[in-house]
């Protein structure tokens, strides 16, 4: 009987190791895999929600509605060029346009809503075409795409 009480023992324990070394690499794969699952800032990450690019996505905005005013050979008070990635990043009299990963934090993006921290909201309009309800702003699209752009890291690609 202390045989069998012995085999059945060993059994039960040769299960818990298994089940301990099962446990261990499900908690691996958990902690490895989250990135993925969420975005790196611990929120689920959005269903295609693929790599902006500055090239194809966020240029473009730029050449329409930022570059009229903020091309190098303008003049503008806040001296910030637009023409290139490298002018962007360079920043102007107010400091850097935008803080890579932190939307929220970036003057661009908060230039380009109702209530700037300072200055106007961009791009300018004419007073009067604000005063008439005229007044031709980024698409929230378009502020969303500059945003995520920036929240993904603000990368040249």
């Amino acid at each position: 009987m202390n045989l069998v009480c012995h085999a059945t023992c060993l059994t039960i324990i040769r299960r818990i190791e298994v089940s301990r070394g099962f446990l261990i690499l499900a908690m691996l794969i958990i902690v490895l895999a989250s990135p993925i699952v969420f975005g790196q800032d611990g929120k689920p990450a959005k269903k295609g929600s693929s790599p902006l690019s500055f090239k194809k996505d966020v240029f473009p905005i730029i050449q329409k509605h930022c570059l009229p005013c903020h091309a190098e050979e303008n003049f503008n008070p806040s001296e910030l060029s637009m023409d290139t990635y490298e002018l962007l990043i360079a920043g102007g009299k107010n400091g850097d346009p935008f803080v890579a990963g932190k939307s929220k934090e970036s003057l661009l993006v908060k230039k380009l809503g109702e209530k700037p921290p300072m200055g106007d909201r961009m791009p300018l309009n004419a007073k009067k075409k604000i005063q008439e309800g005229k007044a031709v702003w980024l698409a929230d699209k378009e502020i969303k795409t500059i945003a995520t752009w920036i929240d993904q890291g603000a990368k040249k690609n």
